[in-house]
């Protein structure tokens, strides 16, 4: 008798410590379903932060006509590097279709270079806007996906800055800056077209890196200017974005 209440006194405690283990067991579970039922899943928003370098330059035509002048030297100006900057939302309209919209600083450029010994003439022109990139976008992939856009930039015309630089009365060097905003038009239009990758680096947030290409398709000029300048540009977008 004394031996068989020993043994029934032990098998009721490790009964009651395996329930006391199982209950735990179940109560992290729990935890765990109702951790994972309060995460709120992905939009499909992803909101981006970039930088645009680009080699930039232009076509430039006569303005045929009563205000048209030989382009003379300015069939010379040679193309330049600048850069942009932009932040937007891709918001997702289907399965691999995206629509982006951002705003942005954009800038194009072009410079001209005559020098002798005693004589210097040389100059940079940079146009400066604050641009609204709009794009549908295709995409494909996950962690690291294929994208491609294409759309067109409403730009608002700032101010072109003159850098011109001449030689002063002791043979050196003298680059006086001027701001111009008269003679131009103040809405421009670009179309562009985007090709890369997107790369997630967790559920929240990754990287972007892509080529780039842009055409003005409005004149720089107004009507009684005596040039028609459009820009161009071939470069990357690259920058960061977060998920939403």
């Amino acid at each position: 008798m004394k031996y068989f209440l020993i043994l029934l006194i032990s098998t009721t405690s490790i009964c009651a410590s395996a329930q006391i283990i199982t209950n735990d067991k179940s109560s992290e579970e729990k935890d765990r379903v109702e951790v994972k039922k309060e995460s709120k899943p992905k939009t499909g928003t992803e909101v981006y932060f970039g930088v645009s370098p680009a080699l930039t330059n232009r076509t430039l035509e006569i303005n045929e006509g009563l205000f048209g002048k030989p382009l003379g030297y300015r069939s010379e100006e040679i193309a330049e590097w600048t850069t942009g900057y932009n932040a937007g939302v891709r918001s997702q309209i289907s399965k691999h279709l995206k629509l982006e919209i951002g705003v942005g600083y954009a800038s194009n450029r072009e410079s001209f270079d005559f020098r002798e010994s005693d004589s210097v003439f040389s100059y940079v022109n940079t146009y400066r806007h604050v641009s609204f990139p709009m794009r549908i976008a295709y995409s494909y992939g996950d962690e690291i996906s294929f994208y491609g856009g294409v759309g067109v930039i409403p730009k608002a015309f700032i101010s072109m800055k003159n850098e011109l630089t001449v030689l002063d009365i002791n043979n050196n060097d003298n680059t006086v800056e001027t701001i111009e905003k008269d003679n131009f038009n103040f809405f421009l239009l670009d179309a562009v077209a985007t090709i890369g990758t997107q790369i997630k680096l967790s559920e929240n947030y990754g990287f972007y890196a892509m080529l780039e290409g842009r055409r003005q398709l409005t004149n720089n000029f107004n009507s009684q200017s005596p040039y028609i300048r459009k820009s161009f540009a071939l470069g990357f977008n690259f920058g960061f974005e977060v998920y939403f």
